[in-house]
């Protein structure tokens, strides 16, 4: 612009050239003028697993790269939840829907080494059928048959043979053990009484 617009000037010059410059930017993507990024991958959820009456465990698993997602689903079962149940079914009384099998319950227990080394620390061992014997060996019975064949009677043996060889005395005399008692009270009593009278001369005797 030549001149001054506030004063009345004749003869003056006014040129108004402005330029306008349009730019167009065609987006074809969320990523701001970048290829769109790959969905993330959604683990897919697993139906009829995971209730409170059921072994089965759901196992779900998504993972996402720069140019792909991959998601899977499964169901896998629980070995321990389902000697749980097992052991409770057989030894449940057949009143609450069992089959009242109690030993039976307690030998599907036993079939895991860490409950069977628990029940000998405890000093009660797992129940062993002898067939030559033709009976159910508990008790001091069940740790000598263990003691002469281990590898065959104790469970987890071949894995844990330092502390079974250790706790059974594997290859040792143990001491000799006076068997309990099995009598009962009324009958412990009446053998005492019996004795004191032999010793004092078959009891009194009258005038």
């Amino acid at each position: 612009m030549t001149g001054d617009l506030n004063t009345n000037i004749q003869d003056s010059t006014v040129d108004s050239n402005n330029a306008t410059e349009n730019t167009t930017n065609n987006y074809n993507a969320a990523g701001a003028g970048r290829p769109s990024p790959v969905p993330s991958a959604m683990g897919p959820t697993v139906m009829g697993g995971g209730g409170n009456d059921s072994c089965l465990i759901p196992d779900s698993t998504g993972v996402t790269i720069s140019i792909m997602s991959v998601s899977r689903g499964k169901m896998q079962q629980d070995p321990e939840c389902n000697r749980r149940k097992d052991a409770r079914l057989l030894g449940s009384s057949q009143q609450v829907g069992g089959l009242g099998l109690q030993v039976s319950g307690i030998s599907v227990m036993c079939a895991a080494p860490h409950i069977f080394k628990a029940m000998a620390l405890a000093s009660t061992p797992c129940p062993i059928f002898d067939v030559n014997e033709n009976r159910l060996l508990t008790g001091r019975d069940a740790f000598e048959i263990m003691r002469r064949k281990p590898s065959i009677f104790v469970v987890g043996y071949a894995q844990d043979k330092a502390f079974w060889d250790a706790f059974l005395n594997v290859g040792r005399k143990l001491k000799d053990v006076e068997k309990a008692d099995t009598s009962t009270v009324s009958e412990r009593y009446r053998s005492t009484r019996r004795a004191d009278d032999d010793r004092s001369g078959g009891g009194s005797t009258s005038d």
